[in-house]
């Protein structure tokens, strides 16, 4: 066997990979079965309906309950318009850290768990590690949920699914959950100085986007989880389009939606009463004037949430493990609460800092990935 890699070894050949989610992460897939096979790790795909990316699920030691999983996603968001000083597929050295597109978010969670092999071959495990990869994290986590709900409905279901989001190691237990879509109002168009024989889409859209306020609104007197930054359920437009010209009633207008929601939220009741506003308000005066007319709406993903575990002894256990007192909570979705949905304890414990991801010369301290594979080796330990 040659000299294992380190973890910023391992990020240098998985930048390389230009996995954003418009493209096949395949080649990345098969370099990393490659690179986990001789240390005994058994993979499995799961594949996309077009069979252009996969989900890649590999594991260490026997098939049986208990263990742990390390999580995170493979691609990562496009580059496009963004000023990098740098080809951000070559990782370089600056100082102390490291930069390249995904170092932070979150290629350099998946080079920690590749660097904790030597630790997972040399241990007698009795129970398994997995990593378990995914694609199309960054367009709603919509590739994850298929390997989730296989691994919890398996036989070795892990004690633990770690999901290795950065947040500069420390503890989460609880994040928002939520759903993301698109509103389409379809008109009918014609000469704008006689507006009433006509339908304006872009002002019936205007209304429905008047009672998503109004639901933004009855949210901040609803339920609230103080781990949360802010402790209440948002909902928000932050994208709309619509119209030809400055004369001519407005045919199309289209919006994007997007909700997060605390535990005790139902954010299919949130859809519900909006698409009912829709519905009983806002097209039967639409259709008076044309059958043809009407609102749309696609759900373009639904994230779950994760509600803080009430295991007790084991977030203790984390905490120790991290030198840490209390866990957080925050704002954004992640992979976790599709883990949690299937039934497996997740928390979210990452390197870097979620405001380094995403960005122009997207950088993470190397001293971030050293203190990761460090945590995941000791709790490779706990499965000997």
């Amino acid at each position: 066997m040659t000299q294992p890699l380190t973890a910023t070894e391992h990020l240098a050949r998985l930048v390389a990979f230009p996995t954003v989610s418009t493209a096949s992460n395949l080649d990345m897939v098969a370099a990393i079965e490659a690179a986990v096979a001789p240390f005994g790790g058994r993979c499995r795909r799961f594949p996309n309906a077009a069979g252009d990316k996969a989900n890649l699920l590999v594991t260490f030691g026997p098939e049986v309950p208990g263990g742990v999983l390390f999580s995170g996603h493979m691609d990562v968001v496009p580059c496009a318009g963004q000023d990098w000083t740098a080809d951000p597929w070559t990782m370089r050295h600056a100082g102390d850290r490291v930069i390249g597109r995904g170092v932070t978010d979150m290629k350099g969670f998946l080079a920690c768990c590749l660097a904790t092999m030597p630790a997972i071959a040399a241990a007698p495990l009795a129970r398994p590690v997995h990593f378990a990869f995914s694609y199309d994290e960054e367009v709603g986590c919509t590739g994850v949920p298929d390997m989730a709900q296989w691994i919890g409905a398996s036989a070795m279901r892990p004690r633990l699914a770690v999901i290795g989001e950065p947040s500069n190691m420390e503890l989460i237990t609880a994040h928002k959950g939520g759903m993301i879509g698109w509103a389409h109002v379809k008109g009918v168009p014609g000469h704008s100085s006689q507006p009433d024989k006509y339908v304006n889409a872009v002002m019936v859209a205007a209304e429905l986007v008047a009672e998503i306020t109004r639901i933004s609104t009855d949210m901040k007197a609803g339920p609230q989880l103080d781990l949360f930054d802010p402790p209440w359920s948002t909902i928000q437009v932050n994208q709309i389009k619509g119209g030809l010209h400055g004369n001519i009633v407005a045919e199309d207008c289209a919006f994007f939606w997007e909700m997060r929601v605390v535990p005790g939220t139902d954010d299919r009741a949130v859809f519900d009463r909006f698409a009912r506003y829709a519905a009983d308000v806002l097209e039967p005066a639409m259709k008076r004037i044309s059958d043809s007319a009407g609102i749309r709406f696609d759900v373009m993903a639904r994230i779950p949430l994760l509600a803080p575990t009430d295991d007790a002894a084991l977030v203790a256990e984390l905490l120790a493990l991290l030198g840490q007192t209390a866990p957080r909570g925050v704002s954004y979705g992640t992979e976790a609460g599709h883990f949690a949905a299937a039934g497996i304890p997740a928390v979210v414990c990452g390197p870097g800092d979620i405001a380094d991801a995403h960005q122009p010369d997207e950088s993470i301290a190397v001293a971030q990935l050293d203190a990761c594979v460090g945590v995941l080796t000791r709790l490779v330990a706990t499965c000997r």
